[in-house]
């Protein structure tokens, strides 16, 4: 698939947000608890997320079976956020967002094991090097 200006564009916005997101965990989790920041910021994002489904929802037809898929998505997705917010009560932020940013390598093998994708030598250096860049931010010694 091309990239187009678009795609670049919502990445990129995606990216910010994310970052942005991930420093206010911390802020949030300080305050309310990991799990009243995690509740709380479902229940928030399940009414933006009504607003926006209202708003700009596909016309595509689906069955009641075809909302496993959002379901099993929203218990990982949860299970993601709770944890992160948890190990906020440990560690720094930054190691934390430097180690939740290596979900990818997690994306990467369910794609070649589960949907038999294949990497290209260049996907494969460019994993490697993903991971070490990821790897030596995230250090916590100098």
């Amino acid at each position: 698939m091309k990239a187009s200006y678009e795609g670049l564009l919502f990445s990129l916005v995606s990216m910010i947000t994310m970052g942005i997101s991930s420093y206010l965990y911390k802020k949030s989790t300080e305050v309310l608890g990991a799990t009243n920041t995690t509740f709380f910021y479902y229940l928030f994002s399940g009414i933006i997320a009504l607003f926006v489904w209202l708003i700009f929802r596909e016309k595509q037809p689906f069955t009641s079976s075809d909302l496993f898929w959002p379901a099993i998505l929203a218990v990982f997705l949860f299970s993601s956020v709770w944890t992160f917010n948890y190990a906020l009560q440990f560690i720094d932020v930054s190691v934390a967002t430097t180690i939740r940013s290596l979900g990818f390598v997690v994306t990467i093998l369910l794609a070649i094991f589960i949907s038999h994708e294949e990497l290209s030598t260049k996907d494969w250096i460019a994993v490697v090097f993903a991971v070490i860049a990821v790897s030596l931010f995230g250090s916590t010694e100098s």
